[in-house]
């Protein structure tokens, strides 16, 4: 910054009264805070800015504050600061520090305005060098040596001074300059921009360190100065002693400066005037100064009201630009004192379509256009909407305000094109629209399905998408609309093979209140059905047909204890349930097979014995409780005092002739079994001979 500029934003801001530099007829207290070490920061103690303003203050302004502060001095060994003189020499300059001119009588804010001036050193950074180091400028009866080591230049704390550098001038000449080498880079042992160890006091073994990021070089220069940073303790102490492990120096160089002097970051007024006329001044978009500017703001922050707009500045964030329908958001979440905080960037148009948007401390506003309402969006929101590309991704732009007090302490934004919802637990997922309306019918975050643990993903066959939450999952298809999958019915859907399986994607929500504490599912190629006893299973296809043929699970087949399985010998299925089993073929259809029948049929070899596929179902009501099923190669006849068994072939047709179990040879009693001429078969009536050389079956 030039001195030219320094000067004229000096000048400017003595016109506003609540950034008047102290002077004639002004007294620091109308600028200084009350230093809050809440605020202190180790690794940015004053700004470069702040410190090396060598032009800060002119000569009566330090001679009022020098009579301000020094009020109740009464002259001692050496007279008060206040009040101090002395003749002075030449100087030559060199790299560091311009040349001084020595003169006759000066005061001692001659000599701080002047050696300020010539190594670009803020007066103020050198009053309060004075101040913390010997205590001169509001201490009583000063002593000759105070005045000899002044700033405590070569006045290490291991040995004495040196005597090349006592007196009150050259302590502060050599001081000022030292600041510069340190800046320089050719002297000192702590570096800007980078991880430093700082110490907490000299019993470095018991009171240890910690690694600073020093981001500047009058902090850096600090340290080299005074190489030990306040610990917990000091800092909470104020002005007053810590702990045994505290130092001072740094910490009362920051307090001094801001009670005396305000914010050690910035001069609010006069970066809002310089951002001002970065901007344009009155012929740029902010049009022509509305107020003066005005301070005191949380976290000493500062203000100016353009025609157009207004300019914002606080010593953490600088000072920006806000306009248009952003600062009217701005203004309804209660400016800088509210969630957002103050701005950290300029109101900037240049997005897609002319949109708008604003960081701030604590999130950013986003607007279609200049004159379009603003939107709050911050936090983990804010990073996921990011992760999706901001306005150009997914989402587009926000269409609400950041909304909390879901449960579980939750909040959503909503988008253009989707919803954004957040817990701590969950972090910030992705909802579209199609899974959000499957979502809905379960009540949201606070139904069964919880908070979305994971975005909305497309991509799937059918065009499908889905969405996994805290209780299970919403998938979605054109076809099948958008539907919900938890439980145990999700768990052995997705053993299936999910949406790619035998079950396709579902296309109607879980459906309880069946009978036993039943409940089932449909998808696109079958149900899944469980009862408080069986499990979740699948049933697709003619399997399925012919289970609701016979009434579901509320007729003699109860609820499936297995999944439908085809592969059978001709391309046949079949399927346990707790009443029995149902076979099916495309020539037989499906049928029931159980209790001794099925037994029977096992023990032939199922559906690759010499029976076949069921061709009917179980039929009971015969005569002395009998029950019978037709085969392809057979059937099988059942009582409870014969037992089940199969009857086929010539003996078949013969028993038939009969009259089946009506007739004289009732049930058969046992299978039929091959003789040296054919086939044996006994019956309760007798037993039942085939001769295969004649063809005939004879009954005795």
């Amino acid at each position: 910054m030039s001195r030219a500029v320094v000067r004229l934003l000096t000048v400017f801001a003595l016109v506003a009264t609540a950034l008047a530099l102290p002077g004639a007829g002004t007294t620091p207290a109308s600028t200084a805070q009350a230093a809050d070490l809440r605020y202190f920061d180790a690794g940015n103690i004053i700004s470069d800015a702040v410190f090396f303003d060598g032009l800060a203050m002119d000569r009566g302004a330090v001679q009022t504050f020098l009579s301000t502060k020094g009020a109740a001095c009464v002259a001692g060994e050496m007279p008060c600061l206040k009040d101090y003189r002395q003749n002075t020499a030449d100087q030559s300059g060199d790299a560091y520090c311009s040349t001084y001119r020595g003169a006759a009588n000066e005061t001692a804010a001659s000599i701080l305005v002047k050696i300020g001036a010539a190594c670009r050193v803020n007066p103020r950074v050198l009053l309060v060098l004075l101040q913390k180091e010997q205590g001169l400028v509001t201490g009583t009866r000063p002593s000759a040596t105070r005045y000899t080591k002044a700033t405590g230049f070569a006045c290490p704390d291991t040995s004495a001074c040196n005597p090349a550098f006592s007196g009150f001038v050259s302590q502060v000449y050599f001081a000022a300059r030292q600041f510069q080498r340190y800046a320089a880079g050719v002297a000192g042992s702590y570096r800007a921009g980078r991880d430093n160890k700082v110490h907490y006091h000299p019993d470095l073994t018991r009171c240890g360190s910690s690694m600073v990021y020093i981001s500047n070089k009058a902090t850096a220069g600090l340290y080299s100065y005074t190489p030990y940073q306040p610990n917990a303790a000091a800092l909470a102490a104020g002005y007053r002693e810590g702990d045994s492990c505290s130092s001072y120096g740094n910490r009362n160089f920051w307090n001094y400066f801001t009670d005396w002097f305000g914010s050690t970051q910035s001069q609010g007024g006069g970066a809002i005037y310089l951002r001002y006329q970065e901007a344009g001044g009155a012929d740029g978009p902010l049009g022509a100064p509305a107020t003066t500017f005005v301070c005191g703001l949380t976290g000493g922050g500062c203000f100016q009201q353009f025609a157009r707009g207004a300019i914002y500045w606080s010593p953490r964030t600088g000072a920006h630009v806000v306009t248009d329908s952003i600062r009217h958001r701005w203004g309804l979440l209660r400016w800088e004192t509210g969630t957002l905080g103050y701005p950290t960037s300029d109101t900037w148009c240049g997005l897609a379509g002319g949109a708008c948007f604003q960081q701030f401390q604590g999130g950013s506003l986003y607007a279609t256009s200049p004159t379009a309402t603003a939107y709050l969006v911050r936090g983990g929101i804010r990073d996921r909407w990011a992760a999706e590309g901001y306005e150009n991704g997914t989402l587009g732009f926000p269409t609400s305000d950041e909304n909390c007090g879901l449960p579980g302490g939750g909040c959503f934004s909503e988008f253009q094109k989707g919803s954004i919802y957040w817990s701590p637990r969950t972090e910030a997922q992705v909802v579209l629209p199609d899974i959000r309306t499957g979502w809905a019918t379960v009540g949201y975050e606070g139904g069964a399905l919880g908070y979305p643990t994971n975005s909305t993903r497309c991509g799937l066959a059918e065009s499908g998408c889905f969405q996994r939450f805290q209780g299970g999952m919403v998938h979605h298809t054109p076809a099948t609309g958008s539907q919900v999958t938890r439980g145990v019915f999700r768990t052995r859907w997705s053993d299936l093979g999910s949406a790619n399986g035998i079950l396709g994607y579902p296309t109607d929500a879980e459906y309880c209140g069946l009978r036993s504490g039943g409940c089932f599912q449909t998808f696109e190629n079958g149900s899944l059905y469980r009862s408080s006893s069986t499990g979740p299973h699948a049933v697709t296809g003619e399997v399925l047909e012919g289970w609701a043929a016979r009434r579901y699970e509320a007729g003699p087949l109860g609820y499936p204890v297995g999944d439908t399985y085809c592969g059978l010998t001709g391309g046949g299925c079949f399927q346990p349930f707790q009443g029995g089993y149902l076979y099916w073929t495309a020539d037989t259809g499906a049928h029931l097979v159980r209790g001794g029948i099925f037994e029977r049929w096992g023990a032939h070899g199922w559906e690759g014995g010499r029976l076949g596929y069921p061709t009917s179902d179980e039929y009971c009501g015969l005569a002395r409780g009998g029950c019978f099923e037709t085969f392809t190669g057979g059937s099988i006849y059942y009582t409870p005092a014969t037992g089940a068994h199969s009857v086929s072939g010539v003996i078949m047709d013969a028993w038939a002739s009969q009259g089946y179990e009506t007739g004289r040879w009732g049930y058969p009693k046992s299978e039929p079994r091959k003789t040296a001429t054919g086939l044996a078969q006994v019956f309760t009536g007798g037993t039942a001979t085939y001769t295969a050389a004649t063809g005939e079956v004879t009954f005795r």
